[in-house]
């Protein structure tokens, strides 16, 4: 018998399994309601050692998604939609569900700015099709490095 998950899947696997399941509780939250809830881009849905990419020069501890949560799912929604198939909105959702850990002030900085206010959106004119994932962090002026 197989001890701890780790022994049983690999890293890939888990990773697969892991966007997969958030995809398919997107897809099912949206067929029965027309929408589904931000929170399921967490954990224990996704464990933060999956989607933590990288820290701010600052040391930073907050947890912060470079895409909005609320962007990636409204967009999951579009996506389903279209007729989009879970397997490619998990795709979809592996390619930007990223954490960058920054501190408060950058927070803030981030969320508050005046002329920025990213706290729930991306600037002006950046699309999923063509737009760094990083581009809030880099707008704010907060310099991290990635893992």
């Amino acid at each position: 018998m197989v001890s701890t998950v780790s022994e049983k899947y690999s890293n890939e696997e888990m990773l697969q399994r892991t966007f997969y399941r958030i995809a398919w509780n997107v897809h099912h939250m949206w067929e029965e309601t027309g929408h589904s809830d931000t929170r399921l881009f967490m954990e224990p849905i996704v464990h933060d050692k999956f989607v933590t990419v990288g820290q701010s020069i600052s040391g930073g501890t907050y947890k912060e998604h470079v895409v909005p949560r609320v962007m990636i799912c409204t967009q999951c929604h579009l996506m389903f939609d279209n007729g989009e198939s879970i397997s490619t909105v998990a795709d979809f959702i592996r390619k930007f569900l990223k954490i960058v850990l920054i501190s408060k002030d950058e927070q803030n900085r981030l969320d508050k700015k005046i002329n920025l206010n990213l706290r729930q959106k991306m600037p002006n004119g950046w699309t999923f099709e063509n737009g760094c994932e990083f581009e809030r962090l880099k707008v704010a002026g907060i310099e991290y490095q990635l893992y």
